[in-house]
């Protein structure tokens, strides 16, 4: 009988599946998943400082600078002084930038479905609400976040 996989490198094949079919639906878009991130965090969230963006999607800071010029650069973010503190940026999208969010939010529904599509519909519920549940419970012995929406 064949040893059952290890859960860390079960989360490790399902992360490194998702990231390269997603990378390659947004290739030809010239964004990756970072900057997906980024710009979805600020969709949902409305203009927010780097540090908020830092903790939203998981980077450190150099990272998430490297990340910003890069959509500042392709005009899909602009960085404006944060309201009461002048000395902290707040990262907004652009009109280009709410058009590309659209358009990667739309091709990211598309492939969840072909991803999850092993699954049937009940499945694939469980499966989103069981996946955000262990998210939120933060690291053994930490303190849950709140739930990501779905």
């Amino acid at each position: 009988m064949k040893p059952e996989p290890s859960l860390g490198l079960l989360l490790r094949l399902a992360h490194t599946r998702a990231s390269k079919s997603f990378a390659a639906a947004l290739r030809p878009f010239g964004i990756d998943g970072k900057h997906f991130g980024v710009l979805l965090s600020i969709g949902r969230g409305g203009p927010m400082s780097q540090r908020h963006l830092i903790d939203a999607i998981g980077s450190d800071k150099s990272s998430m600078v490297r990340i910003i010029d890069e959509l500042e650069g392709r005009e899909l973010v602009l960085r404006r002084p944060a309201e009461g503190d002048r000395r902290a940026y707040a990262v907004e999208l652009t009109d280009s930038g709410r058009a590309m969010l659209a358009t990667a939010s739309e091709l990211a529904n598309e492939l969840a479905g072909q991803l999850l599509s092993c699954f049937d519909e009940q499945e694939q519920s469980t499966f989103k609400t069981l996946l955000a549940r262990f998210v939120a419970a933060g690291p053994p012995g930490g303190r849950p976040e709140e739930s990501p929406s779905r």
